[in-house]
């Protein structure tokens, strides 16, 4: 089918234009058949390293612990460094990574934002992560079909069930339910019988619809699984993270003027007797990119 310049959904177009250029077109079809996709590679090995290395010297810092990689043992459960986003600038390179952003965009539209970037950091022992939509905290049942937030996961370590991989229940999404506790196990007993383990390699990404039922297994081996948890919104939705203020001299101007829509910079909400024109103009100042805005 020749996708043309149609009026009725001009955002959808470019989005899909996107998806098209990137060869995503079979990730899109499982996301909106199971609520995920698994995009192997999107960071190279170079990088998921760098990431992962930085990731563990912060949440050193923020423990008061060394932690061991390969062979650690008294790092127990789940422990999440957040508000990572402004420690590194490496970080910038997945938040905006072309391909999960497109499928995130398709998910929640061209103007979405990022809510939040943190890493959950899971040693040996624990009950994981148990199931649960990412619709928390005030979205009542029923959710409706379409994603009001979404997630990508960056597997900074190698992912298997042992080693606490990612789970997830495939078509979850087409509940438009939070999980039951009844629901909610993944090991043992009380595991879900539907729930899924992601077994992929370092590098990979995971993008799922906030629908989706999701959590992580409990890491039975030692050693340390490590994500870069992407969490992003609808315009709408007030982010998790507070983005009034980004630090002097992060965004790099029109190098970084995908990243300031994310962060909400072209955003016209939350004027004040200046209006919304102004507001915008400033905002675009910020960045060093001024444009006009269309009533």
């Amino acid at each position: 089918m020749r996708i043309d310049n149609w009026t009725a959904c001009p955002d959808l177009v470019d989005v899909y234009r996107d998806i098209e250029a990137l060869g995503l077109e079979k990730h899109l079809a499982e996301l909106e058949a199971f609520g995920f996709t698994v995009i192997e590679k999107a960071l190279d090995d170079d990088t998921t390293v760098a990431m992962r290395d930085r990731i563990l010297a912060l949440a050193e810092k923020r423990l008061g612990n060394s932690l061991d990689l390969e062979n650690e043992t008294e790092h127990k459960e789940t422990k999440y460094a957040q508000y990572l986003l402004f420690e590194d600038p490496m970080f910038k390179e997945a938040v905006t990574n072309r391909k999960t952003l497109a499928l995130i965009r398709y998910l929640l539209g061209k103007r979405c934002i990022l809510s939040s970037l943190g890493s959950h950091v899971k040693g040996p022992g624990g009950p994981g992560l148990l199931l649960h939509s990412d619709n928390g905290n005030g979205y009542p049942d029923p959710f409706p079909p379409y994603s009001q937030v979404a997630n990508v996961n960056f597997c900074m370590t190698d992912y298997a069930e042992e080693k606490g991989a990612f789970a997830v229940v495939p078509g979850s999404h087409r509940h438009a339910r939070q999980v039951t506790p009844a629901e909610r196990g993944l090991d043992g007993n009380e595991r879900n019988p539907h729930a899924i383990a992601v077994e992929v390699p370092a590098g990979s990404a995971i993008v799922f619809h906030g629908n989706t039922w999701h959590g992580s297994f409990p890491r039975k081996v030692p050693g340390l699984r490590v994500n870069l948890a992407a969490f992003y919104c609808r315009e709408y939705i007030q982010p998790q993270e507070d983005r009034t203020h980004v630090p002097d001299g992060f965004l790099d101007g029109d190098a970084d003027a995908e990243l300031a829509g994310l962060l909400g910079r072209d955003l016209i909400h939350g004027w004040k007797e200046e209006g919304p024109k102004k507001l915008y103009e400033r905002r675009q100042e910020d960045v060093g990119r001024v444009r006009s805005w269309q009533s």
